[in-house]
């Protein structure tokens, strides 16, 4: 029997703001693969819906001005397309100096 769809498991950490707004320290995401900036934001939007237009652009397809993503620690992940993989670390931080 094969799955009908495949998944990614991400943890993403919501740090600053978006974590008061959030109400969670990380959340636990199940992503479609292969995994695009859409269904990543789409899937965060889901689980914490008080971060859209806080963070999470109001029509999903990115984030906001001010807001990175950083991959497990090592890279900074730019508007271009970015790859992750199961069990990757997202850290969702504001990018202006004084957080």
């Amino acid at each position: 029997m094969t799955s009908s769809a495949a998944t990614i498991s991400i943890t993403v950490e919501l740090f600053g703001s978006p974590r008061i707004l959030g109400g969670a320290k990380d959340v636990e995401l199940a992503v479609p693969a292969p995994v695009s900036r859409e269904n990543l934001i789409a899937a965060l939007a889901h689980r914490c819906p008080s971060l859209v237009g806080h963070g999470l652009r109001g029509d999903l397809t990115n984030l906001e001005e001010g807001y990175v993503f950083n991959l497990n620690g090592l890279a900074f992940l730019g508007d271009g397309e970015f790859t992750v993989e199961d069990g990757d670390f997202l850290l969702l931080i504001s990018s202006q100096a004084g957080g």
